[in-house]
């Protein structure tokens, strides 16, 4: 059976955390395990990066140098015994590079390779200690196999057949990286904040993996926010296209392209809790739940609206056509949108282009431009034949503006836009009305 594990940063946060980790590799059986950087490690990488680039901040970079040093010398010591040694000279060199690349700061470059050092520290100093406790233990090199091309996208056919290379023995435990990468122009690079699932997933799928587990610190996939919401439970079993739908939206537990590999080849995610191994976590699977209408709420901050009120649009062709390829020319995605007959209304999530997308799209007609917003994304039953849902669902959160609705689409979703100071009031009110005790007893 072929098992592809992932473990978060949490779950790799420090010794005692690795041991789990460990135990559970082993009592799994996994045949390729992928490790995200040890906690805060990346938020601390991400902090040198952008002190290089500034005048004067050696002493903040090597002050958070020595604070790495400090994580994960303290680590190793409590970890590793024989290959204590080994794994000291691998973080020394590890640091070394990353002072150096500072010093030598080349934009994007050095920030990418910066950034990739946690997964490639942390995933050796796992490796050693599997090894000390004697199993057969393996480290794969992710940017070996991980490629991607000039639109970022991963090349699922030299993935799968270096992979498949590569793991070739039932009886070794392989152990390799989240997140990093190597781009087209050969350089290390990354898949992006919270990349390591994709990479397990894209694993599993290559390897055609019988699951795919993702390990972090909650009890799988919960009906809403728990960082928000009282009241929240895990859900057990949810469809592919649900947990598409939730984690683009926002659910922090999954990336949001990770279903996909999984889904193309039929694999399940299961969603584990590290710290509770026995919990049940949620399956993902292309088997859908029946029994409740309405299954979960996620949401998405820092949404900004853009509207478009042109004339132009009465009762022509080819109008959207030409709004959405000022879009694609500055690569920047489409949330939602609504139309009325002489007006457009769309939301992204991605800023960095947001001037330019502005001023050429001003020639269209009069613009405005909202920030501050959050998009509540509700994922169930919801069968357009269904008498009252809708109403249901609007009386669930009455009394809250809403300032956009995306609805029929899909069976699976309403998406809807608010302002973000709404956020909270709007996701318990859902909480407590439409996911009561009676709905999950």
């Amino acid at each position: 059976m072929i098992k592809v594990l992932k473990f978060g940063g949490t779950s790799v946060g420090s010794a005692k955390n690795m041991k789990m980790v460990a135990d559970i590799v082993t009592s799994e059986k996994a045949t390729v395990t992928v490790l995200s950087a040890m906690s805060g490690t990346t938020d601390s990488l991400v902090r040198i990066s952008s002190l290089s680039t500034q005048a004067n901040k050696r002493s903040e970079i090597a002050e958070t140098i020595d604070m790495l040093r400090e994580k994960y010398s303290t680590c190793i010591n409590q970890l590793l015994d024989s290959h204590k040694g080994e794994a000291l000279a691998k973080m020394e060199s590890v640091l070394e590079l990353i002072s150096n690349e500072s010093d030598n700061f080349r934009e994007y470059t050095s920030e990418r390779l910066i950034l990739s050092q946690g997964e490639l520290l942390t995933s050796a100093i796992f490796a050693m200690y599997m090894q000390e406790i004697g199993r057969k233990a393996v480290l794969l090199n992710a940017p070996d196999f991980m490629r991607t091309d000039e639109d970022q996208k991963v090349d699922t056919a030299l993935l799968e057949k270096k992979i498949n290379e590569l793991v070739d023995d039932k009886e070794t435990f392989y152990i390799t990286q989240g997140f990093i990468c190597t781009n087209h122009r050969g350089e290390i690079d990354n898949l992006g904040r919270g990349g390591s699932d994709y990479s397990a997933a894209l694993i599993g799928g290559a390897l055609n993996a019988d699951e795919v587990q993702v390990w972090t610190d909650i009890d799988g996939m919960h009906n809403n926010d728990p960082r928000v919401v009282e009241g929240t439970y895990p859900i057990h079993k949810m469809s592919f296209d649900e947990a598409a739908e939730l984690a683009y939206f926002g659910a922090k537990i999954l990336h949001p392209a990770t279903i996909q590999p999984c889904k193309d080849k039929d694999i399940p995610v299961f969603l584990k809790n590290t710290m509770d191994p026995a919990a049940e976590g949620t399956k993902i699977s292309d088997e859908d739940d029946e029994t409740r209408i309405f299954h979960a709420v996620a949401a998405k901050d820092n949404i900004t609206v853009i509207r478009i009120y042109s004339t132009r649009m009465l009762m022509a062709y080819g109008f959207l056509r030409r709004v959405f390829e000022v879009f694609e020319k500055y690569r920047t995605p489409i949330d939602m949108i609504t139309t009325a007959e002489v007006s457009v209304s769309l939301t992204v999530d991605n800023t960095s282009h947001l001037d330019e997308i502005e001023k050429e799209l001003a020639s269209f007609g009069k613009i405005e431009v909202e920030q501050d917003n959050t998009i509540v994304c509700l994922v169930g039953n919801l069968e357009h034949s269904q008498k009252g849902l809708a109403a249901t669902i609007m009386n669930s959160i009455h009394g809250i503006p809403l300032k956009m609705i995306s609805y029929g689409a899909s069976h699976r979703s309403i998406a809807m836009l608010v302002d973000t100071k709404y956020k909270k009031e709007m996701m318990q009110s859902m909480n407590d009305k439409l996911f009561g005790k009676e709905n999950h007893a």
